[in-house]
Order: structure tokens, then sequence, then C-alpha cells
């Protein structure tokens, strides 16, 4: 039997996934609980499992893990007390009836591709965000039944998280998610969401960007971000000149590497899903490079992120897709409610700015901003249109008029 997690529990598998103990156990669970109850016929009125096959288990034909529970439960064994007399356990005997083109199994393959994670033995899937935990937990239930085990804990730094059995996990790999680190993997969009329908695909970019995005009020954007596993294409004299976990930005890494660093495929995949298919055009921007240890292997990590900028594709991710998260959802309704800077802008700015000169004062933001009545993004990234035009200078945040007066 595969187990390589702590958190990995055989009971937490369907009732009806086959198990298999060491034949002298099995039957020397049967013998112990047919002396208990007096006999066969009596021991599977007790336990409501069937003459036929209390007589094949005890000639060790056949078990699956609910009547095995039934068992222990009736011999008051504690369930991992026998962990080690599991010889296999037969998943690919069970078949559950998964609609693998629902809109949950769009969602928790989002999941699991984002804030979620897959390894040998279960599927965990971590959030600060109570909505997406509860969210998460019921499209996998609804997918795989209400008996499916789903364990609600809480890690050392506060953060709620659930695990589900390694049925759910096997089902997500079997359609595309990766298990271990995302970054060295870099996978794909599974090809049931490419090939899926509009609703599929709304399913999973929503949760996705629920996990790995955020809307900004300042800068009037929604984005998503991703990391890629770009060790290859460093050379090995710029590598060794990288400072461990000090981020490069881009204006600092040479162009001609610049132009080869590795692209999150996810991001690439979903870019193309919000052009084709919902009429968008984000961009996807390099933020910069780090390097980092695991283990005793040393890696550069680049940072990519996909945004929305422009009103009408802000206002189509909103219509078409939105945010669950509450919180999220509300800052883009502020960002599209938000007024854009008034026409007069540049002559209230000129004639604050004056106002400020003749006083021997400079300005910053926050002092335009009780002029101006908009949010500070707006206002500091017109004002740099201003000071490239040379009608203001900027020194550390703090703004003049550049001619006499």
């Amino acid at each position: 039997m595969s187990n390589s997690s702590i958190f990995y529990q055989w009971n937490n598998e369907p009732d009806g996934v086959g198990i298999k103990l060491s034949d002298n156990y099995l039957n020397y669970l049967i013998n112990k609980s047919v002396i208990k109850a007096g006999s066969f016929t009596e021991l599977s009125r007790q336990t409501g499992i069937s003459k036929a096959s209390l007589f094949n288990y005890n000639n060790c034909i056949g078990l699956n893990i609910g009547n095995l529970k039934k068992i222990l439960n009736f011999l008051g064994i504690n369930y991992n007390r026998i962990n080690h007399r599991i010889k296999r356990i037969g998943w690919n005997q069970y078949h559950l009836d998964i609609d693998f083109n629902s809109l949950e199994m769009a969602t928790i393959l989002a999941a699991s591709l984002a804030d979620g994670h897959i390894n040998k033995s279960h599927f965990m899937y971590k959030n600060k965000n109570p909505e997406l935990i509860n969210k998460v937990a019921l499209a996998i239930k609804s997918i795989f039944g209400e008996d499916i085990s789903i364990l609600f804990c809480i890690d050392k730094n506060g953060t709620p998280y659930i695990l589900s059995p390694s049925f759910v996990k096997r089902q997500l790999e079997f359609l595309g998610s990766p298990i271990g680190k995302k970054l060295f993997v870099n996978p794909k969009v599974p090809k049931i969401i490419i090939n899926g329908n509009l609703l599929q695909k709304k399913y999973f970019i929503q949760q996705f960007f629920d996990d790995e995005g955020w809307p900004q009020i300042e800068n009037r954007f929604v984005a998503c971000s991703q990391n890629s596993d770009t060790t290859s294409i460093i050379p090995k004299e710029y590598f060794n000149l990288l400072l461990l976990g000090k981020k490069v930005s881009v204006g600092k890494i040479p162009l001609e590497l610049r132009l080869k660093i590795i692209k999150p495929n996810l991001l690439l995949d979903i870019k193309e899903i919000l052009e084709k298919d919902f009429g968008m055009k984000p961009l996807l921007r390099l933020k910069g490079i780090a390097k980092y240890l695991k283990g005793e292997i040393f890696y550069i990590s680049a940072n990519w992120q996909l945004e929305l900028s422009k009103k009408n594709d802000i206002k189509k991710f909103n219509d078409e897709i939105s945010f669950f998260s509450s919180n999220k959802r509300k800052i883009l309704e502020t960002i599209l409610l938000n007024p854009i800077a008034p026409k007069d802008f540049v002559y209230k700015t000129i004639n604050f700015a004056i106002d400020y000169k003749m006083k021997g004062l400079k300005f910053k933001v926050k002092d335009l901003q009780k002029e101006i009545n908009i949010n500070r993004g707006k206002i500091r990234k017109r004002l740099q249109v201003m000071v490239k035009d040379k009608i203001l200078t900027n020194e550390s945040g703090k703004y003049s008029f550049n001619f006499e007066v």
C-alpha cells in the first residue's frame, strides 16, 4: 500500500472501496467475531453483513472498507490499530458515477492548481477565507458523495485547511493536477476545462482568481500571479551574482535574458481563455526573479502577473466571472463605481502646485487628494505624466511646480 503521509487514513476512503488484510489477520477477526456473536447468523444480524459475505471473508475472499469498519466496530478495535495489517486497497475496482464536466469539478481543479496541494496520499486545500474553504468542501461532497470524509484543520499559523481522502486526490491527478510543488511542474489548465463549456471556464477562472488573484483599487486593475522555475535558462555567471531571497526587479534583468524567462503555463492558458472565450485583453507581465534554496538545491523563481486594467475588461470580468469571495467582490465593485479623474485634473493640479510654490512648499499626493477627491493611485499616475512632461518635479514623493511664478 502506498502511504507516505501521516494524514492518510484508510477509513476515510468510500465504504465500497476494496481492502485486503493479511490472510491470517482477517481470518482471526472473523473467528473472534463469530465467537463473540455466538454464530454466523447472529453475527450477520448484529453487523448487517450478509452471511455469504462473512463466509467469504472467513475464507479470505473479498472485503470492502465499509464491512471492515463494521467488524472492527463490533469488536471494539480502533481503526488505526490495524494499519500494519493492510496489504492493499483496491481503488481500481471502485467506481463512482462522477461527472467530470460538472461546475464543481471545475472549482476543485482550480483550487488544486492554486492554493491546493496534492501529494502521494491526499488533496489539501488551504485558505484564510472560510467562504472559500466551505465552497471547496461542498464541491467535493457534491461530486464524491456525502460519505466522503473531509477533515477541517487549522495550521500552526491559524490558517484553515481541509484534507480529503486519497480517492479525491487520484481523480484530480487523473485530470491534470500534478503531485508536488507546482512551481517545478509548471502545469497547464486541464484539457477538460480547455475543451469545456463557458460555465466550466468561468467557474475555473473564478476559483483561480479567488485563490491567486486580487482587485486593486489604487491602480484600478484585477490580477492574478504565479511563479515558474526558470533556473534552466539562467547563465551560471548571472546565477552566482544573485543573492538568496533577494528579488531582482524587471528593469535590472538584462533584456536578452528577460525574453527567455519561462512563463507559467497556467497563466498562458487562462490568458488565452479570457481572450478567446470572454473577449478580454489581459497582459502578462514579468514582475521579477529571485534565487531560493530547496533542500540542497538552488533554483530561480520568476514571478508573473496576469492583469486586466482596461475599464471595459474589468467590467466584463465583473459581469461574466467576478469573485466568489464577498470581500474581493466588494473591492471590484468599488473599482467600477469609483469615478475616473476629472477632465480638469491638470488645470486644478497646476493651480494647486502654484499655490504651494508661492508659499515655498512642496506637496504630496495626499495633499492633492484633499483638493481632488479620487484615489491616490490615479493621482500618482497622472502626476507621473506631468513630471515626464516637465510640468512638475518630483523629489522623493514631494512635488513642486517646475516654473517660476
